[in-house]
């Protein structure tokens, strides 16, 4: 998966897919294409893509006042 697709698959731009990457938060596969285009491990970004989606419903459970009903 190159970093193009990532970015689209995450719904992110290809400026923070590199910082992903960067940070270890994605994993690259080797060795790299012949163009020096990386290729960025699907799985990783799977996960990384699950980790935060559970990590946004999370909070939007949170944020619900379902539990404690507003007063009369």
């Amino acid at each position: 998966m190159t970093v193009a697709e990532a970015a689209r698959y995450l719904f992110v731009s290809r400026t923070h897919v590199l910082k992903l990457l960067a940070a270890g938060k994605l994993s690259e596969v080797l060795p790299g294409e012949p163009d020096g285009e990386l290729n960025i491990d699907f799985f990783s970004v799977e996960a990384y893509r699950n980790t935060t989606e559970y990590a946004q419903r999370a909070y939007l459970d949170s944020q619900s006042e379902d539990d404690n009903p507003p007063g009369l």
